[in-house]
């Protein structure tokens, strides 16, 4: 299983839309997403957090690979101080960060 945690600090103006392609992702994609057991997303404050659990890493590249991955995810990165999210990967072998 992998774990990733996503992170970003949201622009004020972008609030509302980041809240809804959030919630397209997590309730539109994600119950439907071979090896997905969690997606679910979070704003407290100006942080945006996003906790994803996959199978393993073939059913979480599927995912990064999906159309609507790829349709949705520019639109969160619009939303966020610097297009930058912080990730945290997390699976058997140990953890490691990475800044995409």
């Amino acid at each position: 299983m992998i774990t990733a945690i996503v992170k970003a600090r949201v622009i004020e103006e972008k609030m509302g839309d980041i809240r809804r392609v959030a919630a397209i992702l997590q309730y539109e994609y994600a119950p439907d997403e071979p090896g997905c057991l969690q997606y679910e997303s979070y704003i407290d404050g100006e942080q945006f957090v996003t906790i994803e659990r996959w199978l393993d890493q073939a059913h979480l590249n599927q995912h990064l690979a999906a159309e609507h991955v790829k349709e949705y995810v520019p639109q969160l990165r619009a939303c966020v101080v610097g297009g930058i999210f912080d990730v945290l990967f997390i699976d058997s072998e140990g953890c490691r960060h990475v800044t995409i």
